[in-house]
């Protein structure tokens, strides 16, 4: 008996050695032939140009108040710096709660389409609340619904849905391109500020609920609820990355908070924050001391920006064949020196003089793009996959902060320090850019 059950046995257990043999030999010969294709993955075309729309919505929403923040100001009695605190707290409490709470919604397990859809409705109603501010004559009421739409503004679903859906090897261009729409967002923001206020104007509409001031809260309202809608019926979610939001599957002592990933994170702040005040400050110029009209200085602005995008699509061509801590470190020191032109002594503006400030303001602006988009790619290349959400979440929070305070700084900035300040930020990024660039290498283990 014992004899039998050993021969029945025995076979048995060669069986299932050789099966499992087999099975672990094809998965790793299957985990090999999948390598490659994960570092070239892309996600469905139609999601991905959603996720496009979505930056450019969200830059749209800060940026598209500048040209007339200081004149609604002004119409409930409040002073300059007001206005620029209405830009600035959108920003803000996207990157102190926004950004967290979205993190917070990925790990209790919300989708990235849920998170989007619940955001975008959020959005449409502190923009109803931002156009209705006027009707109430209530300054707190702006500063609650700016408040509210930083709130919703899903900076991170991008980012993460980039991170998690796009591998490696293309990873860097489509960052290049999705941060780079942010310089539509910047263009089209003062060229529709420009074109309802003309709209306005031309109809004679003036009352307290739809005017100028409040003509951009409505304007928002409704693109964002198309948005939601867009995402309901063509939005394909991500599938969730094993190792994303995983710290239990980190490796004994590795950590992602190095020095490589702080430089990543003081580019994007000093990109956004430099950025936001550049636009902020020229209107501040335009208005104040060349005295343009806000739809005068909203077509200026928007064909500036216009130049900036061309030229941050066009560098998106070139990350192929350019390393990305060498196109980073490249970046600060043309912003640093591009910067050197924006100076202005004295108080008269003469051709030459102002031609000279456009053409500094203009090469500066498109190198900040360059900036921006090298440290937004590295951020979840440098760290291990199971650090990628953590870390592009520090990013975003970074990014926000950045545009709070750059809106803050423009709207209070004389033209010497805002030039000095362009010069040293950058010159310091760079050095530490090129004292950290062993820290810059891509992880090892990056899909």
């Amino acid at each position: 008996m014992a004899v039998t059950c050993t021969e029945t046995i025995a076979p048995a257990q060669a069986i299932s050695f050789g099966e499992a043999t087999g099975e672990g030999v094809q998965r790793e010969a299957n985990s090999e032939d999948s390598a490659p294709a994960a570092q070239e993955r892309m996600p469905p075309s139609m999601s991905l140009a959603l996720v496009y729309v979505l930056i450019v919505l969200l830059v749209l929403n800060t940026e598209i108040v500048v040209p007339t923040a200081d004149d609604y100001a002004k119409r409930l009695g409040a002073s300059e710096s007001f206005s620029g605190l209405v830009i600035a707290l959108t920003p803000f409490w996207q990157g102190i709660l926004g950004v967290p709470l979205n993190y917070a919604m990925l790990r209790c397990g919300i989708s990235i389409k849920s998170m989007i859809i619940i955001m975008a409705a959020g959005s449409v109603a502190g923009n109803v609340l931002y156009a209705l501010a006027g009707l109430m004559q209530s300054k707190c009421t702006i500063l609650i619904s700016r408040a509210m739409i930083g709130i919703c503004q899903c900076q991170l679903a991008g980012p993460i849905y980039i991170a998690r859906s796009v591998g490696v090897k293309r990873r860097t261009k489509v960052m290049f391109v999705f941060s780079s729409l942010t310089g539509v967002a910047l263009c089209g923001a003062p060229l529709i500020a420009s074109l309802l206020e003309i709209f306005v104007k031309e109809l004679r509409i003036g009352d307290l609920l739809l005017n100028s001031d409040t003509m951009p809260g409505w304007f928002m309202a409704v693109v964002y609820f198309i948005y939601m809608l867009l995402i309901v019926f063509c939005f394909e979610d991500s599938s969730r990355d094993e190792t994303s939001l995983s710290p239990n599957l980190l490796e004994e002592g590795e950590s992602c908070w190095k020095p490589g990933l702080w430089v990543c994170l003081f580019a994007s702040f000093l990109s956004t924050t430099t950025k936001t005040m550049c636009v902020v400050f020229f209107v501040k110029l335009s208005e104040q001391t060349w005295g343009l009209s806000i739809s005068s200085t909203g077509f200026a602005l928007a064909g500036a920006m216009a130049l900036v995008t061309a030229g941050s699509f066009a560098n998106s061509a070139v990350t192929t064949y350019v390393e990305d801590r060498r196109g980073l470190l490249i970046g600060c020191l043309c912003a640093a020196i591009s910067a050197v032109l924006t100076f202005h002594f004295g108080d008269s503006w003469n051709t030459t003089s102002t031609i000279i400030f456009m053409l500094g303001f203009l090469l500066m602006q498109s190198f900040f793009c360059v900036v921006k988009n090298y440290g937004y790619a590295l951020v979840p290349k440098i760290v291990p996959p199971q650090w990628k959400d953590r870390t592009t979440t520090a990013n975003s929070v970074a990014l926000q902060l950045g545009r709070g305070l750059g809106a803050q700084l423009g709207a209070v900035m004389s033209i010497t320090g805002f030039a000095a300040s362009q010069v040293l930020s950058y010159f310091l990024l760079a050095g530490l850019v090129a004292v950290f660039s062993k820290e810059l290498r891509q992880h090892e283990k990056a899909m």
